[in-house]
């Protein structure tokens, strides 16, 4: 064997001695788990950061705020109908009595009916004979009347009518037929009652007579227990014959 040669193979033989020989604290350290996350957080943060700068980024984040809003908004909007359909229990109330006036229009029919008959019948007393008339008169006048034009008590009344009386001693009215209005006010619980009719007043001791048509306006009251006349007046619409006077003309106090 060559010197040289000697030389060289033992050069390698002390190297790889070495190289055995070197102490296990000098090993390459080998990449644990929680190294390696650490290392891909880090790279990603860097990629991320890196990718904010751009303006894709930026728009990405503004179509992700308005999906984000329109979310909210949504469930805001889901949970109202809910919140609307909780409402404090109201207390039970009771049922309104109908107004006065509203039950007086209701009446109204039969206010009516009634003041036609109570005219109807006034007419048939006028035309009673003797003082008849005179002493039904309370059962058709209030206490106080106003009787055309002036108010009296009703005695005052029953007194005109007894000077009527005597100066036509014999009378006879009637209705003519279909000539009555009646309208009814609510707030004074009257009707008033317009008819036309036709009279005839004599009286034999003077050889007088008086006919013709009138039209009688009788303000009936429904306030109290029964209807009654609370207001009269007269008026002479047509005169048939002669005659010095008018029953009804010339007995405006009576009548």
């Amino acid at each position: 064997m060559q010197p040289g040669a000697d030389k060289a193979v033992g050069e390698k033989l002390s190297l790889e001695k070495s190289a055995s020989e070197k102490p296990a604290s000098e090993k390459p350290v080998a990449e644990t788990p929680a190294t390696a996350k650490a290392q891909a957080d880090g790279s990603s943060a860097q990629d991320a950061a890196s990718a904010e700068r751009t303006p894709m980024a930026a728009h990405r984040r503004r179509v992700a705020g308005s999906a984000d809003g329109r979310r909210a908004a949504t469930r805001e909007g889901r949970a109202a109908p809910e919140r609307l359909h909780i409402r404090p229990r109201l207390a039970d109330t009771p049922t309104p009595m109908a107004s006065p006036a509203a039950a007086s229009d209701a009446r109204f029919p039969e206010w009516a009916a009634a003041a036609t008959r109570l005219t109807d019948r006034y007419l048939d007393n006028v035309s009673a004979s003797g003082d008849a008339m005179v002493v039904n008169a309370p059962r058709f006048y209030a206490e106080r009347v106003r009787f055309h034009g002036r108010t009296l008590s009703l005695a005052a009344l029953i007194a005109e009518k007894r000077r009527f009386v005597r100066r036509w001693p014999e009378r006879h009215y009637e209705a003519q037929g279909g000539a009555t209005r009646t309208a009814c006010n609510a707030a004074s619980a009257t009707c008033i009652v317009h008819t036309t009719f036709n009279f005839r007043a004599d009286n034999p001791g003077r050889g007088v007579r008086s006919q013709g048509v009138s039209e009688l306006t009788l303000t009936i009251s429904f306030a109290g227990e029964r209807p009654l006349i609370v207001a009269e007046s007269s008026r002479v619409l047509r005169r048939y014959g002669a005659g010095p006077q008018s029953a009804i003309a010339n007995a405006q106090r009576g009548a």
